[in-house]
């Protein structure tokens, strides 16, 4: 069974390409949810990669990435994954 996160938050992601892959709590060794450092604010979490992926709500900021993803933040906030 994967992440349960509210129709609400969902229909907020609306720039996903990854078919909600951070929905699915079975990953594989290529695909896995991006690692939290810290959460700053709604919707702003510091991931630990340094590693760009093909995410909309992936952003460079010096030398951290951020992600803005409504249901990645539901996520960390619910589950502390």
């Amino acid at each position: 069974m994967g992440f349960v996160i509210s129709d609400q938050i969902l229909s907020q992601t609306k720039e996903c390409t990854r078919e909600f892959f951070c929905l699915k709590t079975v990953q594989d060794k290529d695909h896995k949810i991006c690692e939290v450092l810290d959460a700053n604010g709604e919707n702003v979490l510091f991931l630990k990669s340094k590693r760009i992926a093909e995410c909309p709500y992936q952003i460079s900021f010096g030398e951290s990435l951020i992600c803005t993803c409504p249901t990645r933040y539901a996520i960390h906030q619910k589950y502390r994954k």
